[in-house]
């Protein structure tokens, strides 16, 4: 009966030591939980500031972006200000300018007009002058006819002889002016009609070949051709005015022409030489300045 209780008790002890061994184990496994669970909650808390601080930062960083981007528009939206006030006022001059072309354009019309006219008087008084003493040499050189005898049944009249003026000014009724065919040949060329003013600048090298203006006639006969883009034709126009007329003013212009009609048609070498013609015999002209940039422009 002893050895029972013994027995019993014994049993009592380990089962009360187990379970105190048991609890103990639990709580010891909840602490590790608990102490893992905080550094997990650590570690996150302390990526969420990161990733927070991160946020700010690159919330900073696009606030001055969006400041400078801002700021950059600004500038650019007054240089496009100050841009769009420079075209206004490079328009506003070029509408002057160009109200003001018609005038001038004009002015210049009815001065080349005057000139001719002046010209065409000048000219007219010399042939005055040339018919008057020409008609005296005549008179004096004309027979006299005798009258017919009275006792004649037929009245033979005396011939009507006509002096050299009077054949001359007979001629002239027919014939153009010097200036009235000039001046329409030239008007056809300011109206763009190239074909019908190289007509009448022909025809009035026809009519008036040793006139003071027959180098020049030449000369926009060249430019017709040029303005028609028939190269070949204004080259042999305006070798027409250096040959015939080389002392007149146009012959510098002409070699110009001729060496950019060369050009038009890709013969550099014969361009570059008319060019170089210019600058050597005409080095302070206008021809000149622009026959070294087209030389410049020759690769």
């Amino acid at each position: 009966m002893r050895k029972l209780l013994m027995l019993f008790s014994f049993l009592l002890f380990s089962i009360s030591l187990f379970t105190g061994c048991a609890y103990q184990a639990d709580m010891d496994l909840v602490r590790r939980e608990l102490i893992s669970l905080r550094d997990t909650t650590a570690r996150e808390n302390k990526d969420m500031d990161n990733r927070i601080k991160s946020v700010e930062d690159k919330l900073k960083e696009l606030g001055n972006e969006l400041k400078r981007k801002q700021a950059d528009l600004e500038a650019d939206q007054k240089n496009i200000l100050t841009e769009v006030q420079s075209v206004k006022g490079l328009i506003e001059e070029s509408e002057v300018k160009t109200k003001k072309l018609p005038t001038d354009l004009d002015e210049f019309k009815k001065n080349l007009t005057i000139s001719i006219e002046s010209l065409g008087d000048r000219l007219a008084e010399l042939e005055k002058k040339i018919y008057a003493s020409s008609g005296e040499s005549t008179e004096k050189a004309t027979p006299v006819i005798p009258p017919a005898p009275q006792n004649s049944q037929v009245n033979v009249p005396a011939p009507e002889v006509k002096t050299q003026p009077e054949v001359e000014e007979a001629k002239q009724e027919n014939k153009p002016s010097e200036e009235d065919v000039y001046k329409e040949a030239y008007q056809n060329y300011l109206k763009g009609e190239f074909e019908k003013a190289r007509q009448n600048f022909s025809k009035y090298l026809e009519l008036y070949p040793n006139s003071k203006n027959a180098g020049n006639a030449q000369y926009w006969i060249g430019e017709c051709f040029y303005s028609q883009k028939k190269y070949r034709e204004a080259i042999l126009a305006f070798f027409e005015v250096i040959k015939k007329y080389p002392k007149g003013n146009k012959v510098a212009a002409a070699y110009l022409k001729q060496g950019m009609s060369f050009m038009e048609l890709g013969d550099k070498e014969n361009a570059k030489n008319s060019f170089t013609k210019i600058i050597t015999e005409y080095k302070n002209s206008d021809e000149a300045k622009i026959a070294a940039e087209k030389i410049a422009e020759i690769k």
